[in-house]
């Protein structure tokens, strides 16, 4: 199974949740790797993709061998979307993924950035979906206006059938005085309580 893991935006938690999941799928008995196929703003090397390889070198035995080059691909220094950062190669992608995706039951692919960040022309970050053949999971960081995030995340995402499991990612308690109210009534589940929830419905839906 893939879960390509995705957010409201930049900064939110992609790298803190693909983290958290992959100790929860590995208490589970779950072979479980990492791998993110663009990472932007590199300068020595890719921030998130050694904590997701050291990550999947804890977890999985299998990952003894596998470089920081097989878990993030396209390494591009500039801090932008992909499409402006510079050229993406879906072959060295593919190449990389094959090399990883055996080693796994459960392999978690990190985005960069959330789900319409354009990588190529005719080419958004969603379309990984397909390309992965992956569920979607979205993590929506609880700052200051991710109600408006969410809405047009849930708007764009059903108006193209798209299914997606969610959760919010507590940056602190005011979420629970200023967005809770509102948001309550979609029932969400959060990233530091509810991990086991989150598992189940990864696995079952």
């Amino acid at each position: 199974m893939n879960i390509f893991i995705s957010a409201n935006n930049t900064n939110q938690g992609k790298t803190y949740s693909t983290l958290l999941l992959m100790e929860e799928f590995a208490k589970q008995g779950y072979r479980v790797g990492a791998f993110k196929p663009i990472e932007t703003g590199v300068e020595n090397y890719p921030l998130d993709g050694l904590k997701l390889l050291n990550k999947s070198k804890e977890l999985n035995n299998a990952f003894e061998d596998i470089l920081l080059k097989d878990i993030v691909p396209i390494q591009l220094k500039l801090p932008a979307a992909p499409i402006v950062a510079g050229d993406v190669n879906f072959d060295k992608i593919k190449e990389a993924y094959q090399k990883i995706k055996p080693l796994c039951d459960i392999l978690l692919i990190e985005s960069a950035g959330g789900i319409t960040v354009p990588v190529k022309d005719n080419f958004l970050m969603i379309d990984f979906i397909k390309f992965f053949n992956a569920k979607l999971f979205l993590v929506i960081g609880s700052k200051l206006g991710m109600i408006n995030d969410f809405l047009l995340n849930k708007f764009y995402l059903e108006q193209n059938n798209i299914p997606f499991i969610w959760a919010v990612n507590l940056f602190n308690d005011t979420y629970f005085k200023i967005t809770h109210p509102f948001l309550k009534d979609f029932s969400p589940l959060f990233i530091q309580k509810d991990l086991d929830k989150i598992v189940q419905r990864l696995l079952r839906e």
